[in-house]
């Protein structure tokens, strides 16, 4: 069973915040593909995984472990009694061939291998495994999940240690004679114990590229009409209330400029004195965490991002938000 969301990663959500603020440049571009490719990729993992079913492991997605001094990234790590399969989630499309310890696609040599980031992170479970006195096998494989991959090797090494995409289903389906114990549980509980922040995301947006104000939810036009408790944007007719307006702009703040705390006059420079400053003030109370520091008052987002609380709120709020597909 799934333990957990697979939550866009905040480089993922900086850029798509960035990308309706600001004309991005070359590699800015390039970044936010290659991260919505590789997102894709893992979604289409949790798909296939679904409908061949998990119930009898558990499943940890997306998350960063620190074991020792280090921290590494995890795509997926499946669960049960006696081992745990470290999966590292690759959503690639070409010709790639290995050879000498080295990947190339279409006769170019590339500087990432996927093998070597499997291995380091089967490492770290290993290292937590002793660390914590318990006893299982660690296994993994890279999977690529793009039906265009094509890959050509003659390392045996590799192969064993590869799932391609019509191999997929029935590399999941090996997972289905296993069954969840007291010691999965207690293996769950000492990686969950071990879960960190991601300290590689240091973005932090220049605000004077950014177009200030607020953007329409559904085709992201920044011409809306404001009304007393809405707007209506004028290039689709899609009506948001206030609240919406301020959550989007409250999530966008945290990836824009993140580990940086709100204040009220940033939002308020954000979006532009679109909203007045009563109602943002009520807003950042009920939606964030207050923090005193003399007299300067910050908040911090209560969420990870905006889609959990509008999902709260959506059936009770006063003023819907209609917003036709």
């Amino acid at each position: 069973m799934f333990l957990n969301k697979r939550l866009m990663s905040p480089e993922f959500l900086y850029y798509k915040a960035l990308e309706k603020r600001t004309e991005l440049d070359f590699e800015e571009r390039r970044n936010l593909y290659n991260i919505q490719k590789g997102f894709d990729g893992e979604c289409l993992y949790d798909k296939i995984l679904d409908e061949i079913g998990h119930e009898s492991v558990y499943i940890l997605r997306n998350l960063y472990l620190k074991a020792g001094k280090s921290i590494t990234q995890f795509d997926s790590i499946v669960i049960s009694m006696d081992r745990v399969a470290v999966n590292e989630i690759k959503n690639y499309s070409g010709d790639y061939h290995y050879e000498n310890n080295t990947w190339y696609r279409n006769g170019k040599q590339l500087k990432d291998n996927a093998h070597i980031q499997l291995s380091r992170a089967k490492g770290k479970i290993i290292q937590l495994r002793d660390e914590a006195g318990l006893h299982f096998n660690v296994e993994g494989a890279v999977i690529f999940t793009g039906d265009d991959f094509r890959l050509t090797t003659e390392s045996d090494y590799i192969w064993s240690e590869t799932v391609i995409r019509n191999q997929l289903r029935n590399y999941f389906r090996q997972f289905k004679d296993d069954r969840i114990s007291d010691k999965a549980k207690s293996i769950v509980r000492h990686i969950k114990n071990a879960i960190a922040e991601n300290p590689y995301f240091e973005e932090k947006a220049d605000l004077s590229r950014l177009q200030r104000g607020l953007y329409c939810g559904k085709c992201e036009s920044f011409d809306l009409r404001k009304g007393r408790f809405q707007f209506a944007c004028a290039s689709c007719g899609a009506i948001e209330s206030n609240e919406t307006h301020l959550l989007r702009a409250m999530s966008d703040h945290k990836f824009l400029f993140y580990n940086q705390p709100i204040t009220k006059q940033s939002i308020l420079h954000l979006i532009d004195n679109q909203i007045s400053e009563d109602v943002v003030y009520r807003f950042l109370k009920k939606y964030c965490h207050t923090n005193l520091m003399g007299k300067k008052t910050t908040y911090t987002f209560k969420y990870y991002d905006w889609e959990e609380p509008i999902a709260e709120i959506k059936q009770n709020q006063r003023y819907k938000d209609k917003i036709e597909s």
